[in-house]
């Protein structure tokens, strides 16, 4: 049983824990475990338990750019906290843990004048899941000042891999077709004013604000095609206010789904394969999702 693999270890395991408080749609079923796994230990250790169970597992960060079934996860679901909190800066390096936020990074190499982190700070975002996917935001991605990467596989097995050997691209890296878990992540910053550095922090955070609804959301639902914006194209096909149950497409912005209140997976799906059928049908552009959808029977 998990509990037993983890008893001596830095972790906390719960039963059945709802995960739409957890998500930033706000929408989601309950996680058969819900672990907080505090060092490299009680990660490797919980990952081959798991494995040994038969029991799939989910990373959970910030939430942010998932839609989890309303059935919820019949497996492990574990977030990073107590070591892989943690942040060292010794100018112009920087190392993380993969739990620490991309906001509270960007901050702490703002006071010690390190740039390269500003475009990137409005994405609420966890460090491990943003090098995942290479989250990007404003004209930066998160590999522009990428190093090393840790990593953790189902096996338990610890390496460090530098960034140059990890292929990538537009919101994409092979790390998001394995299992592996980012644990740590190095990274080096370019000395600038701080108060150069605060300015833009500021600025990217207003401009998020003003371009993104109040309700509960996962920030873009689409990849933008090669040399197109999906919101434009989606805003073309009349889409915008278009609302299936408590889900809408965001009058504010039409690659954003909102959830009005009471919102399920189910209602957010119709609504993305919606979209998707009206920029086919108009364009001939078949939108790729941005946002990660958990299925309800994982492999």
């Amino acid at each position: 049983m998990i509990e037993k693999a983890l008893r001596s270890l830095r972790a906390i395991v719960r039963e059945n824990v709802p995960l739409s408080g957890r998500t930033t749609l706000r929408i989601g079923g309950p996680a058969r475990f819900f672990v907080e796994v505090h060092d490299v230990d009680a990660l490797a250790a919980l990952l081959i338990a798991s494995r040994a169970e038969g029991l799939p597992v989910l990373a959970l960060g910030k939430g942010s750019n998932l839609l989890v079934p309303d059935a919820g996860f019949p497996g492990v679901v574990f977030a990073l906290a107590g070591d892989f909190l943690a942040t060292r800066i010794e100018p112009p390096d920087v190392v993380a843990g993969g739990g620490v936020s991309l906001m509270s990074l960007a901050i702490a190499t703002q006071k010690a004048g390190l740039s390269g982190l500003e475009n990137l700070s409005g994405i609420p975002s966890s460090l491990g899941a943003a090098v995942r996917i290479n989250a990007g935001s404003y004209g930066s991605e998160i590999f522009e000042v990428l190093v090393a990467v840790d990593l953790v596989s189902t096996r338990g097995e610890r390496r460090t891999v530098p960034a140059s050997e990890i292929p990538h691209g537009y919101r994409w890296t092979a790390l998001s077709g394995t299992d592996d878990v980012v644990s740590g992540v190095a990274l080096r910053l370019f000395p600038k004013p701080a108060e150069q550095i605060a300015a833009r922090i500021e600025e990217v955070t207003a401009k998020r604000k003003g371009a993104l609804p109040k309700q509960p959301n996962a920030g873009s639902i689409f990849k933008n095609p090669p040399g197109l914006f999906a919101g434009k194209l989606l805003e073309e096909c009349g889409l915008k206010g278009r609302r299936i149950g408590g889900a809408e497409i965001s009058p504010v912005h039409a690659n954003v789904i909102v959830n009005l209140g009471g919102a399920t997976a189910a209602d957010v799906k119709r609504l993305m394969e919606e979209m998707k059928r009206a920029v086919k049908n108009r364009f001939g552009i078949e939108l790729q999702p941005e946002i990660r959808i958990v299925t309800e029977n994982p492999q």
